[in-house]
């Protein structure tokens, strides 16, 4: 099998499992003899649909070339970013890589923040992603209330909402109308839940004059053509996107139980995204047990890299990816005990 030009099983990235819609590939098929165009009513067409999609009117939307350009964009509108940490690494890498100063929101050993929405007031832009990636929780939403009310810029990154079951429901801007959040960004991704990652496209969403001055910053069409009918396709078939969600949905706890199963790990999390996250086991490196899948061809990302040692992040996959990722951690363990759940992935996950 190959994924993304690479050999093996990748569970590392949190790319969808279910695939893109037929209908955006049908579309990119159909339209590429257009591909000498530049994509000049396409952008509207698209906007607008993105905005029906989340029921905002079309001049809350700039579509954007992926998480990084809507960072960079909203970093020209400030001097600070602040960021949680361990956390995403493209919001400080684009602070440093822009010159902007970059300051670290610690967490607690509950996974939540322990700087104040007081001392975030009006100081920059301040970067959530929520669910956060990459431990999958949802932070309390008091803090996240007060930080969207008070800061300078408020960036709420929701690539993973779709994932959150019924702790997140409704359209995109529901808890927090534009009207009344005028320093508020959404990121909206279509990576994971639309099965779009390949295609680099992504969408802020907030209010209109602040949409306005972004867009007066972008380069000129930072999104093509080839992503542009790829996302109208996938929208025009919610049918596909209900399907990708309720997969993650219901494979996520068979993989929570095989981790916490497996003598590797220590434990393993819920989450409200598309991953699970686990803590090998004292005396096991998370680098080291990586490295050995490897060698495997199975890929999973030593959370580490984040800044959260000693955790590995899996991305959930169908129940065969799972036997096979279970299989390789047999292998990958060097000190292996009397399991008597060594197959827990062909067992039903306890009820929580």
């Amino acid at each position: 099998m190959v994924q993304g030009g690479v050999a093996g099983l990748r569970l590392d990235w949190n790319e969808c499992a279910g695939g893109p819609s037929p209908m955006a590939v049908a579309r990119v098929a159909a339209n590429a003899a257009d591909l000498h165009r530049y994509p000049r009513g396409l952008l509207s067409e698209v906007s607008e649909a993105v905005a029906r999609e989340n029921g905002v009117d079309p001049g809350s939307v700039l579509l954007t070339n992926g998480v990084d350009e809507a960072v960079d964009l909203v970093l020209t509108l400030v001097d600070t970013a602040w960021f949680v940490s361990p956390g995403f690494d493209s919001y400080p890498h684009r602070a440093a890589v822009l010159g902007r100063t970059a300051r670290p929101i610690a967490l607690d050993e509950h996974w939540e923040p322990t700087v104040s929405p007081a001392e975030l007031a009006g100081q920059g832009a301040v970067f959530i992603a929520h669910p956060h990636n990459p431990t999958g929780h949802l932070f309390d939403s008091a803090w996240v209330d007060a930080v969207v009310a008070g800061a300078e810029l408020a960036f709420l990154d929701t690539t993973y909402a779709a994932f959150a079951g019924p702790d997140l429901q409704g359209t995109l801007t529901d808890p927090y109308p534009l009207d009344t959040h005028p320093r508020l960004l959404m990121f909206r991704s279509f990576s994971k839940s639309h099965g779009l990652a390949g295609v680099r496209l992504g969408a802020l969403i907030g209010a209109p004059g602040l949409i306005s001055r972004l867009r007066g910053n972008q380069r000129f069409h930072s999104v093509d053509s080839v992503a542009l009918h790829a996302l109208a396709g996938a929208l025009d078939d919610p049918g596909h996107q209900l399907k990708l969600r309720e997969q993650v949905l219901t494979e996520r706890p068979y993989y929570v139980k095989a981790l916490r199963a497996h003598p590797v790990f220590a434990e393993a999390r819920d989450t409200h995204a598309n991953f699970v996250v686990a803590r090998t086991r004292d005396g096991l490196s998370s680098a080291e047990v990586t490295r050995r899948l490897a060698e495997q061809n199975v890929w999973v990302r030593d959370c580490g890299e984040f800044g959260l040692t000693g955790w590995l992040r899996i991305s959930v996959g169908t129940r065969d990816e799972l036997g096979k990722l279970v299989d390789a951690l047999d292998a990958a363990d060097p000190f292996p005990g009397p399991c008597p759940a060594r197959i827990p992935h062909r067992t039903t996950p306890a009820a929580s």
